[in-house]
């Protein structure tokens, strides 16, 4: 599955209407068996491009995350920032990343524009929450077993 329309993210110089502070789409309802394909269309670095935190410290934030007791996401923030990793990103290169990851962005404080584009991926019959078939995700590739258990008839009326 796909998502039916990709996202077009643009973020001025000094811009602070565009900003996405630290979260992970999983604590907001989305499905943890989603995928995010992050594209820019410009070359990203320092603040012009997005921070994620670690897969192997983010087991140990969300097991500590309840005895922290932190209220806002300044908080998470500030409490992760030396674990946050600033990914540097060419024009031409792409990320595919588990969007249970904390992650976000800052002012930009560089002197170009960033542009990208994001587009999300799951399995047919993994769970979508609001996320419906059709209306936020459609199918790309169904697999010869999936066609063969949605095309199967019972023998016996239930």
């Amino acid at each position: 599955m796909m998502q039916k329309n990709i996202n077009l993210s643009i973020q001025f110089p000094n811009d602070s209407s565009s900003l996405l502070p630290i979260h992970s789409d999983v604590w907001s309802g989305d499905s943890e068996f989603e995928i995010n394909l992050w594209l820019p269309l410009v070359n990203c670095y320092r603040t012009k491009s997005m921070y994620i935190l670690d897969q192997k410290y983010n087991e140990y934030f969300l097991d500590k995350m309840s005895r922290l007791k932190l209220k806002s996401s300044d908080e998470i923030y500030n409490f992760l920032k030396p674990k946050l990793k600033w990914l540097n990103i060419k024009y031409g290169e792409f990320l595919l990343f588990n969007q249970g990851l904390p992650h976000g962005n800052v002012v930009n404080k560089e002197s170009e524009t960033r542009w990208s584009m994001n587009c999300r991926f799951k399995t047919f019959f993994s769970p979508y929450g609001d996320k419906k078939v059709g209306e936020f995700f459609v199918p790309i590739t169904t697999r010869a077993m999936t066609e063969i258990g949605m095309n199967f008839k019972y023998p016996f009326k239930k």
